[in-house]
């Protein structure tokens, strides 16, 4: 029997580390009991959300990778990246 043939070119890759995926959800459940699930899907005001960002990536620039959880403040970049780039698709004049 012959092998059968799949195409894949021009198709996406899922190369990605599922491991990160996953703390950055264990990361927003986090706030699960101070934020309605979904929260992020409301209007938020894009100033508080860099703000939050920014201070993430200033204590990793300090060498500080560590909070709530080990690598918390990239796991925390990611989260308000995402936030961010929601409210901007979603929400922008």
């Amino acid at each position: 029997m012959s092998e059968g043939i799949k195409e894949e070119q021009g198709k996406l890759n899922y190369e990605i580390n599922w491991e990160f995926i996953e703390n950055v959800a264990k990361r927003m459940s986090l706030n699960k009991d101070k934020y309605p699930p979904f929260n992020w899907q409301q209007k938020i005001d894009e100033e508080k959300l860099k703000q939050a960002l920014t201070r993430h990536f200033i204590e990793i620039m300090k060498g500080n990778y560590s909070d709530e959880q080990h690598f918390g403040h990239l796991y925390a970049i990611v989260c308000n990246a995402m936030m961010l780039e929601y409210q901007i698709k979603n929400f922008k004049d």
